[in-house]
């Protein structure tokens, strides 16, 4: 993909939770920008592009499936497969797991967008990019019994499925000395956030990734989206100081996106928000008011040594 010695660009994004004919602002406060879809796709795709990135990471969370939206059918396909299209137009590779919200309304049957991001049934992949290994941990691997029990709403928390816990050993075990990334949707640990930690963030069988990730200790960083603010924790697991970060949403504030730079030695994370000043705020004053999402700025641009 990427020579050993040269950078790799990767950006990342998250819960872009898109519906292009949408006329109604959703989430708990009526803080998610819909309407405004055209215009934050369009900016978000000229500023990735500006970047000449190697890589285009979404987290999932493409759309308005799932629970909580009633998206119809139709409108839930097409939309999945114009982002996606989209998304791959920006980079060499396009790389992303499905979030909790992407399957039709009612279902929980995530198949449609696992077959369109190239995935196996409750399996991610492992990509090697020259000196670092990327794991993509795919947390909607609920049972079926599960699934059933929560209909019509989407599993809001996050599952490992066994097959799945056995492929990130695997796949840790076979790094042969790379430093190792990963990414997934829920969150594996609690936010730094001082706002109080719910469960609905929460990969459930988190503990079970951890121990994992402590038997090899070869994970240097994760990066999780689903809470929809950027944030940074730095957690000891075993060994080793892991940095757990939280990517933003592109549909509400703070309205943005992560750009990794990749070299043999470090990781540089900086955040980039959309230059959308007006509709930020827009959905940071909606109702009571998001101010509490408003990012450490420690968070906006930091390296990790690998």
């Amino acid at each position: 993909m990427t020579s050993k010695h040269n950078p790799t660009k990767i950006v990342v994004t998250t819960d872009t939770h898109y519906w292009p004919d949408s006329q109604e602002c959703f989430g708990q406060l009526g803080e998610q920008l819909q309407p405004w879809f055209e215009t934050i796709h369009s900016t978000f795709l000229a500023e990735a592009r500006s970047v000449s990135p190697d890589i285009l990471v979404h987290l999932g969370d493409f759309s308005c499936g799932g629970g909580t939206f009633d998206m119809p059918d139709d409108a839930f396909f097409h939309t999945m497969e114009r982002i996606v299209k989209d998304f791959q137009g920006v980079a060499p590779s396009f790389l992303a797991l499905p979030g909790n919200h992407d399957c039709p309304a009612g279902t929980n049957d995530y198949t449609f967008c696992e077959e369109l991001l190239g995935l196996s049934p409750c399996l991610g992949h492992t990509v090697d990019v020259g000196h670092a290994r990327l794991i993509f941990l795919h947390s909607q691997g609920h049972t079926d019994e599960f699934r059933r029990a929560v209909r019509p709403k989407d599993p809001t928390s996050g599952w490992i499925a066994d097959e799945e816990l056995a492929r990130l050993d695997q796949s840790l075990a076979e790094a042969t000395g790379r430093p190792v990334i990963v990414f997934t949707h829920q969150l594996l640990h609690p936010w730094a956030n001082a706002q109080r930690w719910r469960k609905l963030f929460a990969t459930t069988n988190s503990e079970a990734v951890l121990d994992i990730f402590a038997r090899h200790g070869n994970v240097r960083a994760v990066f999780q989206g689903h809470a929809h603010i950027l944030d940074m924790r730095a957690v000891r697991v075993g060994g080793q100081l892991i940095p757990f970060v939280v990517a933003p949403s592109l549909i509400q504030y703070p309205l943005g996106w992560l750009l990794l730079t990749l070299s043999p030695s470090s990781l540089r994370v900086q955040y980039r928000p959309l230059p959308l000043a007006e509709l930020s705020e827009r959905s940071r004053t909606a109702g009571s008011g998001s101010a509490w999402r408003t990012p450490d700025p420690a968070w906006h641009d930091f390296l990790l040594e690998l």
